[in-house]
Order: structure tokens, then C-alpha cells, then sequence
């Protein structure tokens, strides 16, 4: 078996606690579609951007849906949330398996500053295995704005990238065509869930081996039952989209050296942009 049953579910979510929908939508959607076998939910899903509502992990919410995942029977990836450690906080998302355990926890990499200030990157790459099915990794939402995130889970095996995101901004569209680039310059299916209104903004998005978009969520709440194939995207890997480029072998096989990895990032025009901050207004009458 190389093909698995993902549902994503693009839900309404305030500012605040929605962990009881969550749970109620997860059930939902596993009897009424009893094939599903992983589901995947948005970004900052169960509790929003309050940092007061920040959990240690494991916890309570790690608790809550683990026995979800165990009662359905299904890989969940019930999207992040705040995790408090110590006096530091991390945006994270868990990866919890049909027996509800814990098999990974993945810390986004990105936090969108200057907005989300007071919330720390984490530094692991985070990939699993389904057994007979395949290899996922785990980026959230600003973390796909830097391509070499990406990359490295393809280069560790990733067939899948799990995506939680919470965009509620104008550059949607934008972010939809770096799910179709990602997909096809890494050669794997990208699955993105979305939060949907009032929180986010919706349009979550799927898109296969060879960039083709297999599903594209309106704004408002959506189920998103999909059955991905991964003997394609072996074959994509293998000879090319439609027997056509093949990056990843190509770049196996490249003796470049990226001088913005082996000189530590320093670069004369960057450093030229100024510190990173809060843009601020011009006093214009």
C-alpha cells in the first residue's frame, strides 16, 4: 500500500478556544468518511494567538487529542499551538499516531516577525514515517516563505509536507503559489489547511508531485477528504512530470556550492536592509 486517505479540515475559529469544535469536527468527519486516515487541522486552531492560553507540552491539549486520534483510529495532526517551555514559548505542532501516541512534535522554524513577537524559533527538521505508506514532514504556515525549509525535509525522504497555517492577510494569493512551487520543485504533494473566518482567511490548498493544484478551499469552512497516491509521485521523481524535469535527481547530483550557506549567511546587501522591525506610520496630512 503506497496511497493514505487525508482529511483536512479548514475550520471557523475565533481568537480563543475552539478546542471543543475541533474535537467535534475530528469525529465528525472520520464516520462520515470511515477511509480517512490521517486528518490535519490549521495553525493555532484550538486556542489562537494569546499567549496566555500557551500549554507545556506534553499537557493537556496533547492529552485531549491523543484520545481523539486513539477513539478514531486515525495519524492526527491537530495543527499547533502555543507551547510554553519555562519562560520560552514556541509555536508546535504534534504528530500523534492511530494508538495516540506522541511520535514527534515539530517547532515552527519561522515565527512571523516583526508580528509574532515573543514566540522563539525551534531548529529541528521534523519527518515521520507511516509505516507502508511513506515519509511527511511538518512546516507551519511562514515557515514555507524560506525554500531551503522545504528542501531539506525532501532531501531527508519527505514524500508529504504537512502544512497547518494561519494566514488572515492580502498575500494569500501569493502563498498559494509557493504551495504549487514547493510541490513541484521538491517533487511531493503539499497539503496546506487554512483556518477559516473569522481567524483566518481560508483557501487552503493541495497540490501534487508536478505543481498541479489537486484542491483549492474557498474562504468559509471546508472538509477536505483526499486520497493521495505515492506510487505517482515516486514515478514523478523518478522519470519527471509528464516524463519531463528532474530536479531532485539534478540536484543530487550538482557540484555547486551556495555561497549563502558556506560563508554563515553574512552578506554585504543584506546587512544593507536594516534591522527588522515593525514597519511604522509616516506622518503624512
Amino acid at each position: 500500500m503506497s496511497n493514505i486517505a487525508i482529511a483536512g479540515l479548514q475550520l471557523e475559529a475565533i481568537n480563543g478556544n475552539n478546542a471543543d469544535s475541533m474535537e467535534m469536527e475530528i469525529d465528525a468527519v472520520v464516520k462520515r468518511f470511515p477511509w480517512v486516515e490521517m486528518v490535519v487541522l490549521a495553525e493555532l486552531n484550538a486556542y489562537g494567538t494569546d499567549p496566555r492560553n500557551a500549554q507545556p507540552m506534553p499537557g493537556p491539549f496533547e492529552e485531549r487529542f491523543s484520545e481523539v486520534a486513539r477513539r478514531n483510529d486515525v495519524w492526527l495532526i491537530p495543527g499547533s499551538i502555543l507551547e510554553q517551555d519555562g519562560v520560552t514559548f514556541f509555536n508546535t505542532t504534534p504528530v500523534i499516531n492511530p494508538d495516540g501516541e506522541v511520535v514527534a512534535r515539530y517547532r515552527k522554524q519561522f515565527p512571523w516577525r516583526p508580528y509574532e513577537n515573543g514566540v522563539e524559533s525551534g531548529s529541528e527538521f521534523v519527518v515521520f514515517d507511516v509505516p507502508d505508506v511513506g515519509r511527511f514532514g511538518i512546516s507551519i504556515c511562514y515557515d514555507m516563505w524560506f525554500p531551503e525549509t522545504i528542501r531539506t525535509m525532501a532531501w531527508m525522504g519527505a514524500e508529504v509536507i504537512l502544512h497547518p497555517s494561519l494566514t488572515s492577510t492580502i498575500d494569500r494569493e501569493v502563498e498559494i503559489a509557493m504551495i504549487k512551487s514547493h510541490a513541484a520543485i521538491n517533487q511531493l504533494y503539499f497539503f496546506d489547511v487554512n483556518v477559516a473566518g473569522p481567524l483566518g482567511v481560508g483557501q487552503s490548498c493541495i497540490a501534487g508531485p508536478g505543481g498541479e493544484v489537486i484542491y483549492q478551499a474557498e474562504k468559509c469552512r471546508e472538509i477536505i477528504p483526499l486520497k493521495l497516491d505515492l506510487n505517482y509521485l515516486r514515478d514523478v521523481r523518478e522519470n519527471g512530470w509528464q516524463n519531463l524535469g528532474q530536479p531532485l535527481k539534478s540536484f543530487r547530483d550538482s557540484k555547486v556550492k551556495f555561497p549563502p550557506y558556506s560563508e554563515g549567511y553574512d552578506s554585504a546587501a543584506l546587512r544593507g536592509l536594516g534591522e527588522l522591525r515593525l514597519p511604522g506610520r509616516r506622518n503624512v496630512r
